[in-house]
């Protein structure tokens, strides 16, 4: 038994495939394995073991077993799915081919160095790709469908702790629990006059044509995720994007540009550039009010009073996160900060951006920073005080120490047996053809039967 599951693995690899195929060689090409009547082509395999090459040095030969008992999942996964007349609509298929083109626009650069390398354009990769898509995400909700009663109970866990060979127990690097209590400077009238003085002369020159959308936007606009592309949104959910951002971009018509909105990040200027539905195309220009060497100033005033109230004891450190940080991401958890990936409050050192490892790594355990300040992840300037609440050395996984990450885990074991006994049950209902080149294939043998060679 093994932390990091190969299947996972490969699943995730399949998943990034669709699109990378676009550019993979040519190969001679044959049928290698039928589900129901769903086709696995050798190339298939090939394109997925290619890029496994830089992820595992597993065997060839078992790497393509575990490849295509994957494809082959998969593939009764969509036969199921629409038995059950499971539905994808058309805005969930857009969105995630719009997400992986900009994936891949990302990874060459631009649009125009993808084309060069592909050879398309990002409208042939969609026409090209949206069935496959659609495929992709119907067999996800199938899968998702048959593990979603799936949860663990703490005797569970416990049990399956047990389980583990001392040997297979993951090794963790030194983590770190960290609180931190947020606050922005607070910026003067004046200053949010002079930022929307400077997106009105914006928009002037824009809706007159003496200027660009996308021109200014590169020139002018805060937003650093969407300037370099011209202030281009990909096309998603309106309601991904903050109330007064969603209520303004619907009702725009094609090509027609906003007045000036005010959100939380600052001021904009929106332009629809497509609507299909709930899903909206913009693009946007973000001006943020300039922060003055006095609103830092006070701002670093509130902070060191609120550390002094915590070192005096007169307020808990938990207490000052949720009566004054305004980072709503960690406030109701007494300001504690999460890692994502694992969902625990204890995150690896080597997972801290630079400006934060630079300032823990000196604090004992219990100690309170003095204000600083920092870039927020939505780009404006705040400044913060920390808590050192916890540092474990480099460890074996422990029950103590790991608790969240080990229910993660058992709850993904839980899950693949739950998926292994679906399979079990539906496999015998379903025509299957396999390749004689897989036979022998250990990780296939659930999907041969009895007098098969």
């Amino acid at each position: 038994m093994k932390f990091i599951n190969m299947k996972k693995i490969i699943t995730v690899i399949i998943m990034l495939c669709v699109l990378t195929a676009a550019h993979a060689q040519q190969t001679i090409d044959e049928v290698v394995a039928i589900v129901g009547d769903e086709a696995i082509m050798r190339s298939d395999i090939e394109g997925q073991y290619m890029q496994m090459q830089g992820i595992t040095k597993m065997d060839r030969d078992k790497a393509h077993c575990m490849i295509l008992d994957q494809l082959m999942e998969k593939k009764l996964y969509l036969i199921r799915a629409m038995a059950d007349s499971l539905k994808i609509n058309d805005e969930q298929v857009e969105s995630e081919l719009t997400r992986r083109i900009q994936y891949f626009i990302q990874r060459y650069g631009s649009e125009e160095n993808m084309k060069t390398q592909i050879g398309k354009t990002a409208l042939e990769l969609k026409n090209d790709f949206r069935q496959a898509i659609r495929e992709q995400l119907l067999e996800q909700q199938m899968q998702e469908k048959i593990v979603s009663d799936v949860s663990v109970t703490p005797s569970d866990i416990k049990k399956f702790y047990k389980s583990l060979p001392s040997d297979s127990l993951p090794y963790y690097d030194t983590e770190m629990e960290i609180g931190q209590v947020v606050v922005y400077p607070k910026v003067t009238h004046a200053e949010k006059q002079e930022a929307m003085d400077k997106l009105k002369k914006i928009r002037k020159d824009i809706v007159s044509g003496a200027a660009t959308f996308e021109f200014e936007a590169i020139r002018y606009s805060d937003d650093p995720g969407s300037a370099t592309h011209g202030g281009d949104l990909p096309m998603q959910r309106a309601d991904t994007y903050v109330p007064e951002f969603t209520a303004a971009s619907l009702k725009l018509k094609k090509d027609s540009i906003s007045d000036i909105i005010e959100t939380k990040y600052g001021y904009h200027i929106i332009q629809m550039l497509e609507r299909r539905g709930d899903m909206i195309h913009v693009r946007h220009i973000l001006i943020m009010p300039k922060v003055s060497e006095e609103d830092r100033v006070a701002t670093r005033r509130m902070l060191d009073s609120i550390r002094g109230k915590i070192v005096a004891d007169s307020i808990t450190f938990e207490d000052a996160a949720y009566k004054y940080s305004k980072d709503e991401e960690t406030k109701n958890r007494g300001g504690l900060m999460i890692d994502m990936k694992t969902n625990s409050s204890h995150i690896a050192v080597k997972s801290l951006d630079g400006a934060l490892f630079f300032t823990v790594d000196k604090m004992k355990v219990g100690e309170i920073s003095h204000p600083d300040s920092y870039v927020s992840p939505d780009g404006k300037e705040a400044f913060r005080i920390l808590f050192l609440k916890s540092k474990i050395p480099p460890h074996k996984a422990n029950l103590k120490d790991d608790y969240p990450k080990i229910m993660e885990i058992a709850k993904e074991y839980k899950k693949m047996d739950i998926e292994q006994e679906w399979l079990k049950k539906y496999i015998p209902y379903t025509y299957v053809r396999i390749d004689k080149n897989y036979i022998n294939c250990e990780s296939l043998k659930i999907w041969i039967k009895p007098g098969q060679n």
